[in-house]
């Protein structure tokens, strides 16, 4: 008999909640919750040291041994301490990575009881088209993505907001921007192309601006070469560590959207939102809350709603959509109204697992012995 457990953390405005089960996923135990008052953005299991960290955008990070039952704070050499996420190096022990605001990217070699920044990025192309910070949105610049190939070591991603991904292949030493293959801009598919109130700037404006603003990355298990990406203009797949990127989008009202996962049979979902102005930027589409999925790796797409609720004004945000590694596989997701939802057929069927909770920012879902 396995001992195995799926969990499922949920990071909220108002702290986290932990959702448990076994392998079976047929009933679940709700904990939590924990660092009540902390905004948690994003949550990291460390399968190897079995710790796990927690992105806050009020203190930086905190850390739990034992599977969020207690949190320390761990945030000694992060001068911003509004964390977006975390990666666990998978090559190398007790390497982590945090990205903050103002695109400061900091790595620890001692499970996050002291971090260092990474100065290098200072020297990345395009760094000085940066800025500071920006006003279009709710992130602003922020390093909010750190993904690691799992085969390759020395090699992981990064997503500077607003200005696309990154790639390093020695430990963050250099880094090369990987943009080929994407939009310039991109036609609002859902939206009125019009002048803000009082004025503003356009519909078009605003997405010319912010047209490498890269929301998720994806890399599928079986192949970290292919990556797939949730930007504001569609979704794209590589078959070459992100050197070029091809358009694989849903129809065009069904584009945008903020996270994207890849199952281990390169089965892609994303949970599609409005594009552009303020009134119905991050709403679902049309007031349907659907998850698409994309088989091989975006290929075919189809809209999956059932057990979802209708005429709802909610979003998943760039991390609240995650799957686990079991077959067949979990896909959860969390939305702003504090509902967690989850499918262990393929996304053809949906249960909402939690609800009442603060604005869900995260869902990390992962398996412990």
């Amino acid at each position: 008999m396995s001992h195995k457990r799926v969990v499922i953390g949920v990071a909220t405005v108002d702290g986290c909640y932990f959702l448990e089960s076994d392998v079976g996923r047929g009933e679940w135990v709700r904990r939590g919750p924990y660092l009540s008052g902390e905004s948690v953005n994003s949550l990291r299991y460390d399968v190897h040291s079995g710790s796990l960290y927690a992105a806050t955008l009020t203190e930086g990070v905190f850390v739990s041994r034992d599977l969020g039952g207690a949190w320390k704070l761990s945030s000694r050499g992060l001068h911003v301490r509004k964390a977006w996420t975390i990666g666990v190096d998978p090559h190398k022990e007790g390497r982590l990575y945090v990205g903050t605001q103002y695109g400061h990217l900091f790595r620890s070699d001692d499970s996050g009881a002291s971090w260092v920044e990474v100065t290098s990025l200072y020297d990345a192309p395009h760094r000085m088209e940066w800025g500071v910070d920006w006003g279009m949105g709710t992130l602003g610049l922020a390093i909010h993505t750190v993904k690691f190939d799992h085969e390759r070591e020395g090699r992981f991603y990064i997503i500077a907001s607003g200005n696309g991904v990154y790639r390093t292949d020695d430990d963050g030493e250099s880094w090369k921007p990987l943009r080929s293959g994407l939009l310039e801009g991109c036609q609002a598919f859902n939206q009125r192309s019009q002048a803000g109130a009082g004025g503003g700037e356009s519909l078009e404006t605003h997405l010319r601006t912010v047209h490498k603003c890269a929301h998720k990355i994806a890399l599928s298990g079986r192949d970290p070469s292919r990556l797939y990406q949730q930007n504001h203009c569609g979704v794209y797949s590589s078959q070459n560590s992100g050197e070029a990127w091809y358009d694989r989008s849903p129809d065009d009202e069904h584009r945008h959207g903020f996270g994207i996962t890849v199952t281990d049979d390169d089965t892609v979902y994303t949970v599609p939102a409005y594009q552009g102005i303020c009134g119905e930027h991050n709403s679902c589409v049309r007031g349907e809350l659907k998850v698409y999925r994309g088989r091989r790796g975006g290929g075919v797409w189809e809209a999956l709603g059932a057990g979802l609720p209708r005429s709802v004004h909610t979003c998943v945000l760039r991390d609240a959509l995650s799957s686990d590694s079991l077959e067949p596989p979990g896909v959860y997701f969390g939305t702003t109204s504090g509902e967690v939802f989850a499918s262990v057929d393929g996304g053809d069927s949906w249960r909402r697992l939690l609800g009442g909770v603060s604005r869900i920012q995260g869902v990390e879902s992962f398996v412990v012995d």
